[in-house]
């Protein structure tokens, strides 16, 4: 590998970091807002968003498996951790990820994914411990029930949380829903069009949370 004054070139290190995200394994779910403050416009930025951060990891049944959860008034499985085997299978599902509008009832979702989610029924493997349980929870507002108490118990599971939040979503928010420490796993940005530019701060920050 080459060097240029004792430092790797950008692309190497660019090339290093997929290379780590691919060595570690996942069970990762994607917690969409799908409430009516998102709208249908922005929704399709979310499944574009999905798509292209499922490109960072390796898929496969023995590697990480990937599965959505979309709520509103109460949360809904797209897809299980088990239900597709291929990187492409998993992008051709989170392009025909159903929005729905509704109310924002966040918490109920945490629960839902902490209970279901990334239980053996549903696909994950909780019996593995060199298997990491993410949750990358995606949301524009805030929540109509409390969050809290479903995080921390998320929390005390060992499912590790990044919150992002977007325009409307409180800090304070996003502060009790994300894993520690806050500055690694809650981020905030002021549009879905500015969802993009922390792609690769949050898929850096996936690889390293080993």
């Amino acid at each position: 590998m080459k060097e240029t004054n004792g430092k790797f070139l950008p692309i190497e290190i660019a090339v290093l970091n997929r290379a780590c995200c691919k060595s570690v394994h996942y069970d990762l779910i994607f917690l969409l807002d799908a409430s009516s403050s998102v709208g249908i416009d922005d929704f399709q930025k979310v499944r574009q968003w999905v798509v292209d951060l499922v490109g960072s990891f390796e898929i496969g049944p023995d590697k990480t498996r990937v599965g959505v959860v979309r709520y509103s008034t109460q949360p809904m499985t797209e897809f299980e951790l088990g239900t597709y085997d291929t990187a492409e299978e998993v992008k051709e599902a989170a392009k025909k990820i159903r929005y729905h509008g509704g109310n924002t009832n966040t918490g109920d979702a945490l629960r839902y994914i902490t209970m279901h989610s990334f239980s053996a029924e549903a696909g994950g493997r909780p019996s593995d411990p060199s298997v990491k349980k993410v949750a990358i929870l995606l949301t524009d507002g805030r929540s109509q029930d409390h969050v809290l108490e479903p995080a921390t118990v998320a929390h005390e599971a060992g499912i590790k949380i990044f919150a992002v939040g977007v325009g409307e979503a409180l800090k304070e928010e996003l502060d009790e829903i994300a894993s520690e420490p806050k500055s690694a796993y809650a981020f905030h940005v002021s549009d879905y069009d500015a969802i993009d530019k922390i792609r690769g701060q949050l898929r850096r920050r996936l690889c390293e949370s080993e």
